[in-house]
Order: C-alpha cells, then sequence, then structure tokens
C-alpha cells in the first residue's frame, strides 16, 4: 500500500509506547529589530549565542534559555495582554458603553468588516 504524505511529516510506522522523547530545552534569541527567533534544542545539545534572523539575515543574540528543559521555566512575560492594556486606560463600564457604540455601528453598516 502507498500512502501519500506531506514531506516532513514524520515516521509513518507507530512509535512503541517504550520510546521516550527526548529531553529538551527552549532558547530565545532576539534580533537587533526586536524580532524573536524560538529554538528548541536537545538538552545536552551546546547552544550557540548568535543565531541568523530569519526576517533581516542579522545576527540575533542569545535572551532567555531554558536551561533546566521544564515547563516550570516558561519564558518571562515581557507585557502586558491587550485585555491588561485596555483596563489600564479604562473602566469596564467605559468599555461596555464603547463595545456597545462600535457594535451598533457596525450593525447599521456604516463601516465595514476587514
Amino acid at each position: 500500500m502507498i500512502r501519500a504524505i506531506r514531506a516532513g511529516g514524520g515516521p509513518q510506522y507507530p512509535q512503541p509506547a517504550t520510546e521516550a522523547p527526548a529531553a529538551r530545552r527552549t532558547v530565545v534569541f532576539v534580533c537587533p529589530q526586536g524580532h524573536n527567533v524560538e529554538l528548541t534544542f536537545a538538552a545536552d545539545a551546546d547552544t550557540p549565542e548568535v543565531w541568523e534572523c530569519p526576517k533581516h539575515g542579522t545576527d540575533s543574540r542569545v535572551w532567555y534559555s531554558d536551561s533546566a528543559g521544564t515547563e516550570d521555566n516558561a519564558v518571562p512575560r515581557t507585557g502586558k495582554t491587550h485585555w491588561e492594556q485596555l483596563c489600564s486606560r479604562r473602566s469596564e463600564p467605559e468599555l461596555e458603553q464603547l463595545l456597545a457604540e462600535r457594535l451598533s455601528v457596525l450593525r447599521a453598516g456604516r463601516v465595514s468588516v476587514g
């Protein structure tokens, strides 16, 4: 039987339940323009200090490395969520009023979506 699959789709045979995935760790590189490049390496692999930014081709430097390779060491949060930013500028009643106004404009067909 021949099966059509996409390239790089992984092994096409069942994995034995006894095989545990290799230990991994996440390394985040930051390019001079501020783009993050997040890569996963084997836990025992040497990590390069510099990685090429896929968008600009410039050298990205290590910003964060999950050296333990566990989920407890997640990438530190670098900012507020969209909701936190909204709440820092407006109260919830103001947000509800603004939402009602924008929904009425959309329903009236005065603004196109997209």
